[in-house]
Parts: structure tokens; C-alpha cells; sequence
């Protein structure tokens, strides 16, 4: 229920703010607007100023602005206020206002998020048997400052470490709700080829117990079951997911479990490909710390660059074929799934999602496809470049047929996104 409420808010929230810049710059450039509507079907509730209607419809998965002289009717506007009455510059940037404000909007859901959230502290995660950090740190610690710095990420404590370095570090944590100041003189390592503490850093912490567990999935196989706590790795402790990872991907295949009152030894299979599919594993929830105005808006902005720069590779790699199309595109189906791993994850992730759904919108609207608003600025370029107008009749057939055909690739999506679920 919580999925199907957040995935409606969010449809409503990014066609209600498309829609939103397509009304003010209609109204603005003097296009008269004949209904702003929410939602789409019967109408609920409707409300008329001036020469506008403004309606609230049935089914509440998007919303619509209708343009005096876009279609058949122009309502009480004159000619000179209708669409194709207007200069094509005006139509241009109507068009354009759409996207524009979708990408304003994931901007300030970035923003807000970070502002009023904050940023996801790191903790510690892991432990690395015989280092510095094993004496000094507990997994689930919250790290706060190194050498009086405030750190958010891996990179930056490593870092600090580095240029500290070989004296030692200091390291502010959050323990059981109380602030400790720990002293951690880094050793160097061969492997890494720079100074180590021997401490994983993560703003998710996972332990080795298990929780949920497919009866046909390999941890099952292998003789686990939920409520199992991996306690031990070819004999070295383990003391969380990370640690556990670390020693499978080193070659390990022996695992100490305790089971109750028992303390189990079991074998893992050579091949650990897949191994932890279909197991869920108990979590720490992710502590969050409040940034200022100025960093919040900088990093809000990174989120939009890195969204429009993720997307793009992917518009690209479709064309080149390099990706299927399929892996990349989804419909509703697939976008409340995305929303509902969000959820799980907390309020930050989903605002960043819908962020990101956001500026995919915005992209999307801007291909030159018809019905779209990218092939409405099309023909509005034309006609600023040649002086010559299509035939208003030609361009809504155009954009007819391209929304039915959009609408026939929207069921295909939907009925693939539904079979993943059964797959």
C-alpha cells in the first residue's frame, strides 16, 4: 500500500510539475490555456477563472494542458492567443518549459532531501583481523570526524589517513549514543601500497545473520537457514556481512555458523558466482547528518549532472546497441519496483529516485518523437529557420499518431515489466 501511495504522489508530482511549466509559459507568452487538469477521466471537481478550467479528474496518474487552437477549440480566445496564432519562438519555449521544470523539480527534491536529511553517515562495516582499527573500532561505530574533519565518504577518510600517516589518526565515533574520540596509528600495506587502519567504511552496515532465505538458493543448499549467524570464516572471526564477503572472495569455502545453541561447520560450493542470492541479511539502519544550504544545493546539482551524464551514456549505448533497449526502458511496473527498493532504503534514497525519474522524464520529453515535447519544438525550429509553417492539420496528425503509438510501446513495457515479476 505504502508503494502504490508513493508511486501514485510521484506521477502526480512529476506530470504535475511538467504540466505546471507548459501552463506558465503558455500563460506567460499570452497562449490562452483552456483547462489545466490533474489527473485524467470523469472530471471530480472543476473550477473556472477567467477564461481558463481548472479540474481535478478520476484517475489520478497524470494531468494534461490544453492550448487554445492546439485541437479544434479555442474557447473565448482570440485568434492572435492561440497556439498557432502565436509566434513559432513562443511555441518553442512552451514547449521547452515542460522539461525545464522537471529538471528544477529534481533539483529541489536533491536539495530539500539534503537540506532537511541529510547526508548518510559512514559506520564501520568491517574489520580486517590482526590491523590497528580490530583494537579500536566496533562494527556499527559511527564515524563522525578524522583528525577534526567531518567525512562522508570512503574517500575522504582514506584520504585523512594518508596524509596523516604513519602517526596516528584520530577518529571521532558515535558509540551506543555516547561520543568517543579512538587513536589509530595506520600501518602500511604492500598489497595497497599505501597505509591502512584494517577498518571497512560504509553507511550501510550488514551482519552475517541471515534473515530471509529462498528454500532453492544456494546458502540453502549449502546447509544455512534463517536465523543463522556466520561466526567464523576457515577459523578467522567474522563479525559481519563485509568480513564474510571478503574471506569468499579470498578462496574461503569453510564457514563456522551458529545455530541456537550450536556452532555449526559447513561447506560453501567452489563456484560462489551467485551465492548470496536469494538471502536477505540482517541490517544496521543508516545514521544521517545535517549539511549547510551552500553544500546541500552543491551536491543537489551533482545529482542532476550525474543523472542527465547517466542517462545520456545510456540513450547512447541503446543506439549503439552495446544494451538492449528492453534492460533499459521501464513503464509503470518497473518504476514503482525502483520506488519500492527505494522506500526500503529510507526518505533520501526515495527523494533521489524521484529526482532521477525526474530528469529521465525531462530527457525523454525532448527526443524529437512525435507527440512529444522534443518534436513540438521541432516543428517550432522549422518554422523560426525557414519562415515556412507546417500545416497546423499535418502537425496534429503527426502528433496523433505518434501518442497512439506511444501509448501501444507504453502496454508493451508494461507487459514485459509485469512478466519480470512472474520470471
Amino acid at each position: 500500500m505504502i508503494t502504490f501511495l508513493v508511486f501514485v504522489g510521484t506521477i502526480l508530482l512529476l506530470v504535475g510539475a511538467h504540466e505546471l511549466g507548459h501552463f506558465l509559459a503558455a500563460k506567460a507568452l499570452g497562449i490562452g490555456v483552456l483547462e489545466f487538469a490533474i489527473g485524467f477521466g470523469p472530471a471530480l471537481w472543476t473550477w473556472r477563472r477567467g477564461k481558463t478550467t481548472y479540474s481535478l479528474r478520476l484517475f489520478p496518474l497524470g494531468g494534461y494542458t490544453r492550448l487554445a487552437g492546439e485541437g479544434p477549440e479555442v474557447g473565448d480566445f482570440s485568434p492572435a492567443e492561440t497556439y498557432y496564432g502565436r509566434p513559432a519562438w513562443t511555441r518553442f519555449l512552451v514547449a521547452l518549459a515542460g522539461p525545464t521544470f522537471n529538471v528544477l523539480l529534481a533539483f529541489l527534491l536533491a536539495f530539500a532531501g539534503f537540506l532537511l536529511i541529510g547526508l548518510p553517515r559512514l559506520r564501520v562495516a568491517g574489520l580486517v583481523p590482526g590491523k590497528p582499527a580490530e583494537e579500536a573500532l566496533r562494527i556499527g561505530d559511527v564515524v563522525l570526524a578524522v583528525e577534526d574533519q567531518n567525512v562522508w565518504s570512503t574517500a575522504e577518510v582514506g584520504r585523512l589517513i594518508q596524509s596523516q600517516a604513519p602517526k596516528p589518526v584520530r577518529f571521532r565515533i558515535l558509540r551506543d549514543g555516547e561520543e568517543l574520540e579512538v587513536v589509530i596509528t595506520p600501518v602500511y600495506s604492500p598489497e595497497d601500497s599505501r597505509y591502512i587502519v584494517g577498518a571497512f567504511f560504509q553507511p550501510q552496515v550488514i551482519f552475517a545473520e541471515i534473515e530471509k532465505l529462498e528454500p532453492l538458493s544456494p546458502l540453502s543448499a549449502a546447509g544455512l537457514r534463517p536465523g543463522d549467524v556466520i561466526v567464523g570464516a576457515c577459523n578467522a572471526p567474522v563479525r559481519s556481512f563485509l568480513e564474510w564477503y571478503a574471506a569468499v572472495e579470498e578462496g574461503c569455502r569453510t564457514i563456522q555458523v551458529r545455530r541456537g545453541e550450536n556452532l555449526l561447520t559447513l561447506e560453501l560450493p567452489a563456484d560462489t558466482k551467485e551465492i548470496f542470492s536469494g538471502a536477505e541479511f540482517r541490517t544496521l539502519p543508516m545514521v544521517y547528518g545535517r549539511i549547510g544550504t551552500g553544500s546541500a544545493a552543491n551536491l543537489a546539482g551533482q545529482q542532476v549532472v550525474q543523472a542527465f551524464s547517466v542517462i545520456a551514456e545510456t540513450l547512447r549505448a541503446m543506439a549503439a546497441r552495446e544494451i538492449p533497449a528492453g534492460e533499459a526502458v521501464s513503464g509503470p511496473v518497473g518504476i514503482a519496483g525502483i520506488l519500492s527498493q527505494g522506500i526500503t532504503a529510507g526518505p533520501l534514497v526515495v527523494l533521489l529516485l524521484i529526482a532521477v525519474i525526474s530528469v529521465n522524464l525531462a530527457l525523454f520529453n525532448l527526443l524529437p518523437i512525435p507527440a512529444l515535447d522534443g518534436a513540438r519544438m521541432l516543428f517550432a525550429l522549422f518554422e523560426m529557420l525557414t519562415r515556412k509553417r507546417v500545416s497546423p492539420k499535418v502537425e496534429t496528425l503527426v502528433h496523433t499518431l505518434g501518442f497512439i503509438l506511444l501509448l501501444g510501446l507504453l502496454v508493451l513495457i508494461t507487459a514485459r515489466d509485469i512478466l519480470k515479476l512472474f520470471g
